[in-house]
């Protein structure tokens, strides 16, 4: 194929890649840098290989692999970098030879690792970077937790063989201990399976917790991770990292380092570009006062999103207010209203940010309808003064007429649903920017 002097042709071959967000990251350091050329995909099956690797090797510049490729491509290679030896598989390939960048990629998220007990999630390929990782960063002890022992136990021989040591399976008949750390490796929780977690959240973490899921920035168990307090991140600054390493090989003599600041702005856009993407219903909920309003439009225009509150939607969908739709068919009406307009609002696949109502997440049923949706949740917790102090006088708030000691039990007993729904905790007293802000920290879609 003639190429144009000076202009770089990159890839990556994999299947299925239909989600794949490579092109827009590796185009966009290009741009940064300034690297005439493109990046695209190859979606190759695993016995496509032998038909078109050898061409790919001639045509492209250098390219990445990825599932399914990062292991059977080796034998097409003339040598192994180091790193591709170290892990036992390649994700790029420059000038015939195979590296892999995962553990640049990893190492560059500092995750808390020297004596610690670690449990890895997985006994896949991304599973061994982190495995490798932690004995090389000086981890106490490494287990891997994976739903097949005879793939745990292969991986650990596997990693033993590489002169990996101190480390072992998860005994799951000794039950799910809690670890130091954790570092998931499995697809778990990843866009459109969001409101899924790792073992279904039964492995707990001490003190850190790392998913390699970029899609959406932050999962469930990263979020639920950062609302008991502990160390979390996403697997997006990994994405990039490896990215750029995989460019700073097939491009030895441009110098990176003058742009770290167009880096930084370039992750931020990455964040959203996800959202866009794999596109997600950011919801919140809390007692009446808490905020959700007020907070879920601010956030939405921090994010560029749609903003819905559901109360209003409610009013819009039906032509009455909430206290005539109370007193022409009592709660139980206008909570079947709710639920409908809200399950249907869950269907629409553009990203959302959406405020509920304070009844509306505790009612029977709603885990079931969660679980179907690609959502996740944020609670909004205040204590109950400040919130009745924040609606007091609001005529449109029919819970707020009983007295107060049916306020206070009906506060009392739907706080701990709210805690159990939510994916993400907020503490909502304070200036509204910085509760907006703490939101976006934590789902990284700002640094």
């Amino acid at each position: 194929m003639k190429r144009r002097r000076g202009y770089r042709r990159f890839g990556l071959l994999g299947y299925p890649l239909g989600h794949s967000i490579s092109p827009f990251i590796h185009e966009s350091i290009m741009e940064i840098v300034g690297i005439p050329g493109e990046y695209k995909l190859y979606p190759l099956a695993a016995d496509a290989l032998p038909e078109h690797v050898p061409t790919l090797l001639a045509d492209l510049d250098g390219f990445n692999c990825t599932i399914p490729h990062k292991v059977t491509i080796k034998p097409y290679l003339e040598a192994l970098a180091p790193c591709a030896s170290l892990y036992g598989a390649v994700n790029t390939v420059y000038q015939c030879v195979g590296y892999n960048t995962d553990g640049v990629g990893f190492t560059s998220c500092q995750v808390p690792l020297k004596g610690r007990r670690v449990c890895v999630l997985g006994a896949g390929g991304v599973s061994r970077v982190l495995a490798t990782e932690a004995v090389q960063a000086g981890a106490k002890e490494v287990l891997i937790a994976a739903r097949s022992p005879e793939k745990g136990q292969q991986l650990v021989l596997e990693l033993k063989e590489r002169g990996v040591q101190n480390i072992s399976v998860l005994d799951f008949a000794d039950g799910l201990a809690q670890f130091d750390v954790c570092l998931n490796g499995t697809p778990v929780g990843m866009w459109p399976g969001v409101r899924e977690l790792p073992f279904g959240g039964q492995i707990k973490a001490r003190e850190a917790v790392f998913d390699t899921i970029y899609n959406p920035t932050a999962t469930r168990f990263v979020l639920q991770a950062r609302t008991r307090g502990l160390w979390a991140k996403g697997g997006l600054q990994m994405l990039f990292e490896q990215a750029l390493a995989a460019q700073k090989i097939w491009n030895p003599e441009v110098d990176f380092r003058p742009f770290a600041r167009e880096f930084e702005e370039l992750k931020g856009l990455l964040a959203r570009e996800v959202l866009q993407r794999s596109p997600i219903k950011v919801v919140l909920t809390g007692f009446m006062g808490s905020g959700k309003s007020t907070v879920g439009l601010a956030l939405a225009k921090a994010l560029s999103l749609p903003f819905l509150d559901l109360d209003e939607a409610i009013v819009r969908a039906v032509g009455k207010s909430v206290p005539e739709i109370f007193a022409a068919g009592g709660e139980g009406a206008f909570r079947t209203i709710e639920q409908q307009i809200f399950c249907a609002e869950l269907q629409n696949p553009e990203p959302m940010v959406l405020a509920t109502g304070g009844g509306t997440l505790v009612q029977e049923g709603i885990d079931d309808v969660l679980r179907q949706s690609k959502t996740l949740v944020i609670y909004l917790d205040l204590p109950l003064e400040v919130a009745l102090e924040r609606v007091r006088g609001d005529e449109n708030r029919p819970m707020l007429q009983g007295d107060p000691a049916q306020i206070k039990a009906l506060y009392q007993a739907r706080r701990p649903r709210y805690e159990r729904t939510a994916d993400l905790t907020i503490q909502a007293e304070g200036e509204l920017a910085k509760i907006v802000e703490t939101i976006l920290v934590a789902f990284e879609w700002k640094g």
